[in-house]
C-alpha cells in the first residue's frame, strides 16, 4: 500500500514538475520575452521660453516678425493668428503656411474657410464614439486660445482647441467632498467664515458618489449666486486646473466639454523648416480620443491664378496639374507604405502599387517645395486636391492616423446586428515631423526634387555612390522546391517537389552565359524549411531533394564564377499555416477589438476577400508580431553566417509592415518600423549582400539589389502624368528591377523594353527547370508561365536590346526626365548619356536625333 501511495506521488508530482515547466517556458518564451523593446526609439520635447521677435529694419514678409533667420531662410510668424512664412533669401521666393488671401476665396465658406486659415485639423471621437473635427482656426485661433514659445532656432504655438466658457465659471458642478473641505478650510483659516459658510450652504452630497457633493438646482441656474461663488473660489486658489480636474474626475458624461492642447513647432534647418508635433505634449479633455491629424493642410498651395503642380509618391511616382479640372473625382489618398494590415479591408477591389516613399512636392516656374516624412511616416497618408472643389486652391499635405479604429459586428439572438465602434485607449507617442525644404532653380520641377532628396540621402549615408560595370543586371527568381500532395497507403500528405534542383539552377546559369548575360543575379526561392512556403526561420535545413547544402554552396559559388550574385530568399513576417514551430495563438499580431489573430491568404476571386486558401493551406499565413519578430531574425542571422553563400532575399521585410493592436501590448506602426531596421542591422551584420522586395524607403541603407520595385503609378483620376521619381533617386546606387515579365498580365516586347529603358530598369524574370505544368496543382498554380526553355529567347532578347541602351549608364545618376509636348521623353544622366523614348505611333525628331516609332533613341556628348 505505501509502495502504491509512493508511486501515485511520484506520478502526481512529475505532472506537477511537466505543468510548472510549461508554465514556466510559456511564461519565458512568450509572456515576458521583450526583446524588441531594446529597438524602440524615442525623443525629448525641448523646454520653451518667452517668444521674443528678432528685430529688423525690414520685414521681407509683410505683416510677420522674424522668428529666426540663417544663410538660406527667414522664418516669419503671425503671433495673432499662428500663421508663418518661409522666405527663401537666395530667390526671394515665400512660402505661407495658409493662402494669404483666404478671406477673398470665391468658393471656401463656412469650415472650408475656416481650413483654410488653419494649421492644424485634429479628427476624434467622443465617449460616445461618435466622429468629430475641430480645426485650429476656429476652435483656438478665433477663440484667442493659442500662444506662442520660442525653441532652439523656431518657434512653438500651442493651440487649446474647444470651447473653454463653463456655465459655472470655475465652480465645479461635481466636487469631491475632500476637495471641497479643503477649500472650506482655506477661506475660514484666512478669516472669510461667511464665504465659507456661502459655500457649504450650496452644496448637497452628489449620487455619483459617496464622496462626491455637488451644486444645488438652484445655485447652477443663479446668476448672482454664481458671482458670489466664483469670487469666493477664486480667493481660495481654485483655479480653472482645479475646476477641470474636479469635474473630469467625476466620470459624469459631457461634464467638461470636448477639448484638446496640441503644439506645433518650426524650426529652421539648412534650406528649410522643420515641423513636428510632439504625441507627448498632446492633452485630451472631456472624454475626446484624437483619431487624426491633419498638418499644415495648406502650406504652399497654389492659387488657380497659378501655373505649377504636385508631386505625390504613387508608385514609380505622379504629377497631378494645377487647376487641371478633374474637380468631381476623388481627391488623390494613398498611406506611405501602404496600409498597415491591421487597418486593412479584408474585401480587395483594387490592386494598386503602393506608396514606397514618404515625401511629396509642390513646383512652380522657380522654385519647388519638397516635403518628406522624417518620423511618424508609417502613420501618414498623403492627400492632394485640386482648385475649384471646396477652395481656389491646389494642396498637398500628409495626416497622421494616432490611434486604431475598428469596427465590432455584434450578433443578437433575435437575428439583429449592429456593429460597436472600437477605439484604442492610447494614441500613439510620437513625435510627428516633416521636414519642408525650399528648392531652387537648379532643383527645379520633378526631376530637381529627385536630384535633391537623392544628394541628401547620399550626404547621410543612406544612399552611397556604386561603381559603374560593362553591362547591367539580368534579375530571375528560381522557384526550387514546391509542397505539392503525396500520399501514402491512402493517406495524403505534403511533399517537396524539387521543380528546379540547385544543379539546375546552375545549368541555367551556364546557360545564360553562354547567351551573353554575365552580370546575373538570381534569387533562388524554396530552399529551405520545407520550399517556397517553408517553415518559419529560426532553423535552416536545407532540402535534401535539391541537393543539400554543399550543392547550395557551389551554386552560389557558379553565380560568382559567372559574374553575377547569388540570393537566398527568405520571409520572416508571414507565417505559412503548415508551419510546424510557429505558435499562431502566441505569436501573431491580433486585432484591438476582438482580439482575433491575423491571418491573411490570396484573394478569392468569388469574394473579394483576401482570406482563400483555394484549396492549398500553405498559401494562407498568420502576421509575425515584431515582438516575436526579433527572435526569429537573430537565430536566422545566427545560422545563416554557416553557410558559404553569397546573398540573402528578404522577400517581406523591405515591403510590408504591420502593427500588433493585442490590448495589453499595443506595438503601433512605428514601433514596427523600430523594429524592423533594427533586424536589417542584424541581416547586415552578416556581411552578405541584402536583396529586398518592393522596396519601401527605409530599406535604401541596406539593400544592394530592389527587386519588384515600382516602375508605373496608378491611373487614379486626378493624376495627370506618371514619372520615374523613384528610380531617379536611387539610381546609380542601387541596381534595381520591376515586377516580373514572363507573369505580366499583358506581355509586349515593345512596351516592355521601352519602359525598362526610360526607367533604368534591368528585367526580371522567374525560371522552373521543369515545366509550368509541375506547378498546376500546388500553392503556387499562379506561376503559370516559367519554364526556362520556353522563356530563354524571349528573355535574352529583351535583356540584349535593354542592356545595348542602358549599359553606358550603369553607374551614372539620372539627373533629369522630360515629358516633351509631342509625347516623347527624354531622360540625362550625370555622365552626359541622353537617352529619348518615343511610345508613339509616329516616327519624332527630337534634338536633332530621329526616333522612330515605339522606340527609343540614344545621344548626348558622351556616346
Amino acid at each position: 500500500m505505501k509502495r502504491r501511495k509512493k508511486i501515485v506521488m511520484s506520478v502526481i508530482i512529475l505532472i506537477l514538475l511537466c505543468i510548472l515547466g510549461y508554465v514556466a517556458y510559456y511564461l519565458i518564451h512568450y509572456h515576458f520575452y521583450n526583446e524588441y523593446r531594446k529597438y524602440l526609439t524615442s525623443y525629448e520635447v525641448e523646454e520653451g521660453t518667452e517668444f521674443k521677435a528678432i528685430k529688423e529694419t525690414k520685414a521681407d514678409v509683410a505683416g510677420m516678425v522674424l522668428v529666426a533667420e540663417n544663410d538660406s531662410i527667414k522664418l516669419y510668424t503671425n503671433t495673432e493668428t499662428a500663421e508663418v512664412a518661409f522666405y527663401d533669401k537666395r530667390n526671394k521666393e515665400t512660402v505661407y503656411s495658409n493662402p494669404v488671401n483666404a478671406n477673398e476665396d470665391p468658393i471656401a465658406t463656412g469650415t472650408n474657410l475656416d481650413f483654410l486659415k488653419s494649421q492644424l485639423i485634429v479628427e476624434y471621437f467622443n465617449e460616445k464614439r461618435a466622429a468629430g473635427i475641430y480645426d485650429s482656426y476656429s476652435m483656438s485661433v478665433a477663440r484667442g486660445q493659442v500662444s506662442a514659445q520660442a525653441i532652439e532656432n523656431g518657434i512653438r504655438y500651442t493651440y487649446f482647441m474647444g470651447d473653454q466658457t463653463s456655465e459655472t465659471g470655475i465652480v465645479p458642478v461635481y466636487i469631491k467632498t475632500s476637495k471641497l473641505d479643503e477649500v472650506i478650510k482655506i477661506l475660514e483659516d484666512t478669516g472669510d467664515s461667511t464665504g465659507a459658510r456661502y459655500i457649504s450652504g450650496r452644496y448637497l452630497e452628489s449620487s455619483i458618489g459617496s464622496d462626491y457633493m455637488e451644486l444645488n438646482e438652484k445655485s447652477k441656474k443663479g446668476a448672482s449666486t454664481l458671482r458670489k461663488l466664483n469670487s469666493y473660489f477664486e480667493a481660495a486658489g481654485f483655479t480653472e486646473e482645479d475646476f477641470t480636474k474636479q469635474m473630469l474626475d467625476s466620470g459624469v458624461e459631457g461634464a467638461v466639454s470636448i477639448s484638446f492642447e496640441v503644439s506645433i513647432e518650426y524650426r529652421l534647418n539648412k534650406d528649410g523648416v522643420d515641423v513636428s508635433v510632439p504625441m507627448s505634449s498632446v492633452k485630451e479633455n472631456g472624454g475626446g480620443k484624437i483619431y487624426r491629424i491633419q498638418l499644415l493642410r495648406y502650406l504652399g498651395a497654389g492659387s488657380d491664378k497659378e501655373d505649377g503642380y504636385m508631386v505625390v509618391p504613387n508608385g514609380s511616382g505622379s504629377m497631378i496639374e494645377f487647376n487641371n479640372g478633374k474637380t468631381n473625382v476623388e481627391n488623390y489618398t494613398q498611406y506611405v507604405y501602404g496600409i498597415d494590415y491591421m487597418n486593412a479591408d479584408y474585401t480587395v477591389t483594387e490592386n494598386t502599387q503602393a506608396a514606397r516613399l514618404g515625401l511629396f512636392g509642390i513646383c512652380r516656374e522657380n522654385s519647388s517645395v519638397l516635403a518628406t516624412i522624417e518620423d511618424g511616416d508609417t502613420l501618414c497618408y498623403i492627400t492632394a486636391g485640386v482648385a475649384g472643389n471646396v477652395n481656389s486652391y491646389n494642396y498637398t499635405y500628409p495626416s497622421f492616423v494616432l490611434r486604431g479604429y475598428d469596427k465590432l459586428s455584434m450578433f443578437g439572438t433575435t437575428g439583429n446586428e449592429a456593429d460597436i465602434p472600437i477605439v484604442e485607449e492610447d494614441f500613439y507617442n510620437v513625435n510627428l515631423s516633416v521636414k519642408y525644404s525650399m528648392l531652387t532653380e537648379e532643383n527645379k520641377g520633378y526631376s530637381g526634387i529627385a536630384n535633391y532628396y537623392r544628394e541628401r540621402l547620399i550626404e547621410e549615408g543612406i544612399l552611397t555612390a556604386k561603381e559603374e560595370t560593362n553591362d547591367i543586371p539580368f534579375y530571375y527568381d528560381v522557384l526550387g522546391g514546391v509542397k505539392e500532395t503525396s500520399s501514402i497507403l491512402g493517406v495524403q500528405y505534403l511533399s517537396v517537389n524539387p521543380v528546379t534542383t540547385f544543379e539546375q539552377a546552375g545549368v541555367i546559369s551556364d546557360d545564360l552565359l553562354e547567351n551573353g548575360i554575365s552580370n546575373q543575379v538570381m534569387n533562388y526561392q524554396g530552399w529551405f524549411n520545407g520550399g517556397y512556403y517553408h517553415d518559419v526561420p529560426d532553423k535552416i535545413k536545407v532540402t535534401n531533394k535539391l541537393g543539400g547544402e554543399s550543392r547550395l554552396e557551389d551554386l552560389s559559388a557558379k553565380l560568382t564564377e559567372n559574374g553575377g550574385r547569388f540570393y537566398a530568399d527568405v520571409v520572416f513576417q508571414k507565417a505559412t499555416f503548415i508551419s510546424k514551430r510557429y505558435e499562431y495563438s502566441l505569436e501573431t499580431s491580433r486585432y484591438y477589438g476582438a482580439g482575433y489573430v491575423a491571418y491573411f491568404g490570396a484573394v478569392n476571386p468569388g469574394t473579394l476577400r483576401q482570406t482563400s486558401s483555394l484549396g492549398y493551406e500553405e498559401i494562407m499565413f498568420n502576421l509575425v508580431s515584431p515582438k516575436f519578430l526579433v527572435r526569429y531574425i537573430d537565430k536566422f542571422t545566427d545560422k545563416i553566417q554557416k553557410y558559404d553563400i553569397s546573398g540573402i532575399s528578404l522577400r517581406d521585410l523591405g515591403d510590408e509592415l504591420h502593427s500588433d493592436k493585442k490590448r495589453t501590448n499595443v506595438i503601433n506602426r512605428e514601433d514596427a518600423l523600430d523594429v524592423v531596421l533594427g533586424q536589417f542591422d542584424l541581416l547586415d551584420s552578416t556581411e552578405k549582400n541584402l536583396m529586398v522586395s518592393d522596396g519601401n524607403e527605409y530599406a535604401f541603407a541596406y539593400a544592394d539589389d530592389i527587386i519588384n520595385a515600382p516602375l508605373a503609378d496608378n491611373d487614379f483620376f486626378i493624376i495627370d502624368e506618371e514619372i520615374p521619381l523613384y528610380e531617379m533617386i536611387i539610381h546609380g546606387s542601387i541596381d534595381y528591377s520591376g515586377k516580373l515579365i514572363n507573369l505580366s498580365d499583358t506581355f509586349d516586347k515593345s512596351e516592355t523594353i521601352l519602359k525598362l529603358i526610360e526607367t533604368g530598369a534591368s528585367p526580371h524574370f522567374v525560371f522552373s527547370y521543369d515545366g509550368s505544368s509541375d506547378l498546376k496543382y500546388t500553392g503556387l498554380l499562379k506561376y503559370y508561365a516559367t519554364s526556362y526553355d520556353n522563356w530563354k529567347s524571349d528573355a535574352v532578347y529583351i535583356y540584349n536590346e535593354v542592356n545595348s541602351a542602358l549599359k553606358s549608364v550603369t553607374g551614372a545618376k539620372m539627373t533629369e526626365h522630360i515629358i516633351n509636348p509631342d509625347g516623347t521623353k527624354k531622360i540625362t544622366y550625370s555622365n552626359g548619356v541622353i537617352i529619348y523614348i518615343n511610345n508613339t505611333d509616329k516616327d519624332i525628331t527630337v534634338d536633332g536625333i530621329k526616333i522612330a516609332a515605339n522606340s527609343y533613341g540614344l545621344g548626348g556628348e558622351s556616346l
